[in-house]
């Protein structure tokens, strides 16, 4: 039974290390009843995976059962989207508009503009509902009585936005494709090799999928969101030319521990059985935010600085509506009086401190505020208009 993209598994027995990831393509089939996957470039991410948490889990028969039944799931959703492709590949003919892409270092307000600028109905973005388990595709007319969209449960805290109709990262899509970089999951084995694979099959899938997702519930100007964006911006903006970016900033000192706790939480919220090794997170944390911070530098120049738009973290928080429209003519759009006084709302309803407060310390991570600021070095001399001083949540 598929729920949300994740497969029960209790008939079969829990065992020591991961099973092969050819054994999973056939459980995948066999429990679907389908057989195509679709494009291929997915098959070594796949494999890379299964390796990774053979290397980094071991033997952890509770783990081993969640994460097979995660990866089992999204090999379903995509057989289940490529016989959706079989039945109705002229529904898909639209391409993806724009997109606009959001993206920046972890904890920086990327989420917060997403959600803020999602309040415009001329963007389409994904939810949490649809793309867990994304067949049959919404439709416009009767989204709103959709099945998933009433069983979904939204679970805002002190570290995330969260609403059952509000944007979510494309993380989830891009997970179909097995070339995440999975900072859900503690397999930093996979995570190293991720940073240096070739995305281009990955998202011409991701638009696939989008166009499925977008075939019967427009609009076709895309909301994409993901800090994992920033490395690999040649590969995205090779298959989205017309992409135009908003880069979010924030000082490192804040937002790497911040991003540190969030990362443990989620991991250990999907793998409470196994125990996370606080100081070698943040190691591996830190090497790997600093990696995409200089590949974003490197790239934005080969790409042409008049494709980024750059948002400090309190500009967002401080004046929100001016921020939105300095964006809006940057993306050459039209606000309109009702859209702007929705967002209006949505920012006085969601300011800082409304859902708690976000505790925190590099140091709880084998880090000190020295080092960060060393490590981060030309990301902060760079982009130092957009970054303050600041250290809260």
């Amino acid at each position: 039974m598929v729920f949300c993209g994740y497969i029960t598994a209790y008939d079969d027995e829990p065992h020591l290390m991961i099973c092969s990831a050819s054994e999973m393509v056939d459980r995948a089939r066999e429990r679907s009843g389908l057989s195509n996957f679709g494009p291929t470039g997915w098959e070594e991410g796949l494999e890379r995976l299964v390796s990774a948490v053979e290397v980094d889990i071991g033997e952890n028969p509770a783990a081993i059962e969640v994460i097979e039944a995660i990866l089992t799931g999204r090999l379903i959703n995509r057989l289940r989207t490529e016989k959706w492709y079989e039945d109705h590949a002229e529904s898909a003919s639209q391409p993806v508009d724009g997109p606009v892409v959001i993206l920046g270092l972890p904890r920086t307000s990327t989420t917060a503009l997403q959600y803020l600028l999602a309040v415009d109905p001329q963007f389409r973005f994904q939810r949490t509902w649809e793309v867990m388990d994304p067949v049959p595709p919404p439709e416009a007319a009767t989204e709103e009585k959709d099945p998933r969209r009433l069983s979904a449960v939204a679970r805002p805290n002190v570290q995330h936005i969260s609403s059952v109709d509000g944007p979510i990262e494309d993380v989830i899509v891009l997970s179909l494709h097995f070339h995440n970089q999975e900072l859900g999951l503690p397999v930093p084995t996979f995570t190293r090799w991720w940073r240096s694979t070739d995305l281009t099959s990955t998202f011409a899938y991701h638009e696939r999928v989008l166009r499925m997702l977008h075939a019967h519930r427009p609009p076709f100007l895309w909301l994409l969101k993901t800090p994992l964006f920033m490395f690999h911006l040649d590969q995205l903006s090779a298959h989205y030319p017309n992409a135009r970016f908003l880069m979010t900033h924030r000082n490192p000192v804040a937002s790497f521990p911040s991003a540190c706790s969030t990362v443990l939480a989620a991991q250990q919220g999907v793998l409470p059985a196994h125990q996370v090794d606080p100081i070698r997170l943040g190691n591996d944390l830190l090497e790997h935010l600093v990696e995409g911070a200089r590949r974003t530098i490197a790239e934005r120049l080969r790409l042409g600085e008049e494709r980024f738009f750059d948002i400090g973290e309190g500009e967002i928080e401080s004046k929100p509506i001016e921020t939105v429209e300095r964006i809006y003519s940057f993306l050459g759009l039209d606000l309109s009086d009702a859209t702007r006084a929705a967002m209006a709302q949505w920012a006085l309803d969601n300011r800082r401190g409304s859902r708690g407060v976000h505790h925190y310390a590099p140091e709880d991570y084998g880090c000190k505020i020295e080092g960060v600021s060393a490590a981060f070095a030309e990301y902060m001399e760079r982009f130092a208009p957009f970054i303050v001083t600041d250290t809260s949540a």
